[in-house]
């Protein structure tokens, strides 16, 4: 009898923290647009910070420049929303091997902007709906996290980058 209360309290208990941890984790598209948000400031904000000189700059021989690094995000950002989303990618996605700061900002900005709409057309319950991304199926919520753990990456060696060139990198947010 007493193994048996030991066991159905520590049932209960789990089901509780289970419970607790699955609301947790439970992200909502207020969050996620916020989430966005400082992830633009972040990334754009290190991209306007380089002075554009060093656009071409690269840190060794067989390693992207930094203008080329940045546009790869522009790129990810391109690539990730018709599938997430559904949207329509552009006639003219930015050029690889783009240098010049302006237009690289510019085209930085729009491609974040391209997927902020897209989050903000969503419901909460789009963020469930299964959708295929480079031949995997996967949620939009979790398609988005990929597309931001990727953008993350791709920051920390921007401003790997920026920082040896002696500029400060955007500051960053967070959930």
């Amino acid at each position: 009898m007493k193994r048996l209360r030991k066991v159905s309290t520590v049932a209960v208990v789990l089901m509780f923290v289970l419970g607790m941890n699955a609301q947790a984790q439970q992200v909502t598209k207020a969050q996620l647009s916020k989430a966005w948000d400082d992830m633009t400031t972040m990334v754009v904000g290190t991209a306007k910070a380089m002075p554009a000189e060093h656009y071409s700059w690269t840190p060794a021989e067989g390693i992207s420049y930094f203008g080329r690094l940045v546009s790869h995000q522009i790129q990810a950002n391109y690539g990730f929303a018709p599938a997430i989303f559904g949207l329509e990618k552009p006639a003219n996605p930015p050029s690889w091997d783009d240098e010049v700061k302006d237009d690289i900002v510019k085209t930085m900005e729009a491609s974040f902007k391209y997927i902020k709409d897209g989050i903000d057309k969503m419901t909460q319950a789009d963020l469930d709906e299964q959708v295929e991304v480079f031949g995997n199926t996967t949620s939009r919520l979790r398609a988005i996290l990929i597309l931001t753990s990727h953008l993350q990456r791709e920051h920390g060696k921007a401003i790997t980058y920026v920082r040896i060139k002696g500029v400060a990198p955007a500051g960053s947010g967070g959930w």
